[in-house]
């Protein structure tokens, strides 16, 4: 009695702001959106992004419903054709979470770019993705009806039982009108990599599944571990070595193939989860696979990582020649010089003929004279500006590796702590904004050229400096950020970190970033740790959201008060209750309709049990 009273005063004190992500886990199928519920938050996220998200039939199901593709991407990024990724769900009917964590994934980005995120920008500048949510329509729409929620396959009529009949469209040969579907648009586009969303166990599959030993090849099995990497799966490989037998058929087996598609399946949510898990898990289960799928999408282009190393100008003359114009530096030939290593660990070459790279924490300031760039052979002169070196370099290509030399000249004062480098793909006349890969310290991050929404960073003016040749925007010249110690956490999470140490970017569980807001102020503050570093950033919020933000907060404080004052009455109005006897008594048709643990008992429930899991 009092907790429903305190629960029904509160609902009735806040105020009726709900987030799109709630649909995902509140929905009417077992906590999981519906057929219509899902179509309708995908069209209001159509609706709400013209200018990155498009809508397009790509063919139909067994009974005649629509399958359609989300093509996302900004009209300026999509002209230029960049590196296309195909991500799917709900391939099997009763794997719902693999149709959350693509929606998750679609609408959190979305969220990200709108609040002016680099490495949303990135993506959605740079790539171009196609989500397909339900690949078997059919088989989900079939199981909202029942009470086991077993159908795995299509529908199409194979046997008496609806159940039980079907085709599995991941085992068949183009038999079915589901994965003609997919056929067509691998066949007119050049997806670099794909994601085939599955549930359960937290395994990475990945071809060749109807195999019994691994037959990669070196280069492409060297691309699957680097995923596997960031992934952090304890199950990786193929379908005998992670679910445990052969299956013939399977998507990604064709699509790397005959597309040469760097192509996989992620079985989403824990080993103990089950196909339809606690509406409590499906949260958890969807912004845990947002970095994961992330870092796929970002692999079908370039793939930065960087390598920066100081050496005495001698050990370079036991292995290379002379470089030319080096008599002619100011103050003679210097003792030291800088080993620049960029590698592309994508599946495509950088875009743009060249790169504009920034490099800062080799020179302190910004000395008279200029220092010279060794590449290919050739050199160029160089200049620095308030600490940061500029350069260019050739366009780097897929899976390879571009190495040039920094000589500075005798009066430049060198610096010995840690390089942060900056490195944008983009032309100076591109339509597209430009945006920065930034590697420092082993942790990569994206910045851009500017100080965007009020803030003022490192990395930010390292990308301007490459831009513009070492000359740094006006306003960007106010110090760092203030460096803090890291809060203590109340209730940590786990989340996941980009970290390109090793071969490839790995990541490592940490703690969610605390966030505080100010609404009444318009300012938020950041305190936590990202990408490495510890800080504490100040960005003044839009008039209209701060507005917006000091309503809620000011609802927000009504609502828990009058929760409060609510929750004495309850209690006041305890002792007045007078306890009822009930009955006892057998169950009724509604009991068991309502109960979920006497459905089981049921005899004409029985020919809906006795599945075994399958990928």
């Amino acid at each position: 009695m009092l907790w429903r009273c305190c629960a029904f005063l509160a609902f009735i004190a806040l105020p009726s702001k709900s987030s799109w992500t709630e649909k995902l886990d509140h929905g009417s199928v077992s906590g999981f959106p519906s057929y219509e519920e899902a179509n309708k938050l995908l069209q209001q996220f159509l609706e709400q992004h013209p200018n990155e998200l498009t809508k397009q039939q790509i063919g139909e199901s067994y009974q005649k419903r629509p399958i359609y593709a989300y093509i996302l991407g900004t009209k300026s990024g999509r002209q230029r054709h960049p590196p296309q990724v195909l991500l799917t769900s709900l391939t099997h009917a009763r794997e719902p979470a693999s149709l959350t964590v693509l929606m998750y994934f679609l609408g959190h980005l979305l969220d990200e770019f709108k609040a002016g995120d680099a490495q949303a920008s990135y993506i959605l500048e740079m790539r171009e993705v196609w989500l397909v949510p339900f690949v078997n329509p059919d088989g989900y729409v079939a199981n909202q009806g029942l009470r086991s929620k077993v159908i795995r396959k299509n529908l199409r009529p194979t046997c008496r039982s609806a159940v039980n009949g079907g085709v599995d469209i991941n085992r068949q040969p183009f038999s079915e009108p589901e994965t003609r579907a997919l056929q067509k648009i691998c066949e007119e586009n050049s997806f670099k990599t794909a994601m085939n969303f599955h549930a359960f166990g937290s395994m990475l599959t990945h071809p060749y599944n109807w195999a019994n030993t691994d037959l990669l090849p070196a280069d492409d099995k060297a691309v699957y571990k680097e995923i596997a990497k960031v992934f952090g799966w304890k199950k990786f490989g193929t379908a005998i070595q992670t679910v445990g037998y052969t299956a013939t058929g399977e998507s990604d087996d064709w699509m790397y193939s005959k597309r040469h598609i760097i192509s996989m399946s992620p079985e989403v949510g824990p080993e103990y989860g089950g196909f339809w898990p606690p509406s409590s898990e499906i949260a958890g289960i969807d912004s845990r696979n947002f970095e994961r799928t992330s870092y796929v999408v970002l692999k079908a282009g370039m793939e930065l990582k960087v390598e920066a190393v100081r050496q005495s100008l001698g050990e370079f003359l036991q292995r290379e020649s002379r470089p030319p114009g080096l008599e002619n530096l100011a103050g003679g030939i210097p003792d030291k010089l800088f080993q620049l290593r960029i590698d592309n660990l994508g599946l495509s070459p950088s875009s743009g003929q060249v790169l504009r790279v920034g490099v800062h924490g080799a020179v302190k300031g910004t000395p008279g004279d200029p220092g010279l760039l060794l590449q290919d052979g050739k050199t160029t002169q160089l200049a620095a500006n308030d600490g940061t070196v500029s350069l260019q370099v050739n366009s780097i290509d897929k899976r390879s590796s571009k190495t040039v030399w920094i000589i500075p000249a005798r009066s430049w004062e060198i610096e010995l702590g840690a390089m942060t480098v900056c490195v944008s793909e983009v032309d100076s006349d591109s339509s597209i904004r430009a945006i920065c890969h930034c590697s420092a310290s082993g942790r990569e991050s994206f910045a851009f050229p500017d100080a965007t929404a009020g803030l003022d960073r490192l990395d930010s003016r390292i990308c301007a400096a490459a831009l513009h040749g070492g000359v740094s925007p006006a306003g960007s010249t106010a110090p760092l950020a203030t460096t803090i110690k890291e809060a203590p956490h109340t209730s940590p999470t786990t989340s996941l970190q980009l970290d390109s140490r090793t071969s490839a970017t790995t990541m490592s569980p940490t703690a969610d970033q605390p966030f505080f807001q100010i609404a009444s102020s318009g300012t938020t503050l950041l305190l936590g740790e990202k990408h490495g570093k510890q800080s504490l950033i100040k960005s003044p919020l839009p008039k209209g959201e701060a507005e917006s933000q000091a309503v809620f907060a000011t609802w927000l404080l009504l609502a828990l008060g009058a929760t409060f004052v609510g929750m004495f009455a309850c209690l006041f109005m305890q002792s007045f209750v007078v306890p009822r006897a009930v009955a006892r008594r057998a169950p009724s048709a509604v009991d068991y309709e309502r109960i979920p643990g006497l459905q089981v008992s049921r005899a004409e429930d029985s020919d809906d049990l006795g599945f075994s899991p399958q990928a």
